[in-house]
């Protein structure tokens, strides 16, 4: 092995070092409450090496969430491959829960990312580009589950009533991107329910699970035949 591939797979041993440091401490103390000199001693480097690999602490936020979303990406796009078309729309929410079930930590600086709280214009180098692959990944995911939505309105299992929608002067390719739009605003309200939909689904004995799966089945009998 050359030295120059050498040393390039030293780094990014290093930095994926550091951002693991990063990520654990993000999940078991969250975001406000980590220095850049708890992630130092974590990984045991110096601050300043640490920051020859990420300009602050964003950056490292950044580079989790990142992490996640590429994971969420894979997943969604797995497992709705191997669905029947009838399935698909609920093998989309079942694949977000399912997800933040399983790394409930990455929902926590998912909805982080999304709160508004970063200013993420003026962004340099890696950090750049790490926002830029999550946006683009969001962006992938909508446009994933748009295709299989127009797929599903061609062969007919999806918003069977073109010719009805179209007579109200709704056009086909617009009931596409409005029932994209519709199941993600569902899914997102699924994953991060408010406080006093938790408290009625457990006055009512209804499980998180339970009412993803009739949400998403309302959903379904929404766009479906």
């Amino acid at each position: 092995m050359a030295i120059s591939d050498r040393k390039k797979r030293e780094k990014e041993y290093r930095r994926q070092s550091i951002i693991d440091a990063a990520e654990k401490l993000f999940f078991e103390k969250g975001y406000d409450n980590v220095s850049m000199n708890d992630i130092a001693g974590v990984v045991e480097l110096n601050r300043a090496t640490i920051y020859l690999y990420f300009e602050n602490k964003e950056a490292l936020c950044f580079a989790v969430v990142l992490r996640g979303v590429r994971m969420l990406n894979a997943m969604i796009k797995d497992n709705v491959r191997k669905a029947i078309d009838r399935q698909k729309i609920n093998t989309i929410g079942r694949s977000y829960y399912t997800f933040f079930q399983a790394y409930p930590q990455y929902l926590q600086v998912y909805t982080f990312f999304q709160s508004g709280r970063f200013n993420l214009t003026g962004l340099r180098g890696r950090a750049y580009q790490d926002v830029n692959e999550i946006l683009k990944l969001q962006r992938d995911i909508f446009d994933f589950i748009h295709i299989n939505i127009k797929d599903g309105i061609r062969k007919g299992s999806i918003l069977s009533d073109i010719e009805g929608l179209k007579r109200e002067g709704i056009r086909q390719d617009i009931d596409s991107f409005y029932a994209t739009s519709l199941i993600l605003s569902t899914i997102e309200s699924i994953i991060k329910l408010p406080p006093s939909l938790e408290e009625e689904l457990k006055d009512r004995e209804i499980t998180e699970y339970q009412f993803e799966a009739l949400l998403m089945h309302f959903v379904s009998r929404l766009l479906m035949n």
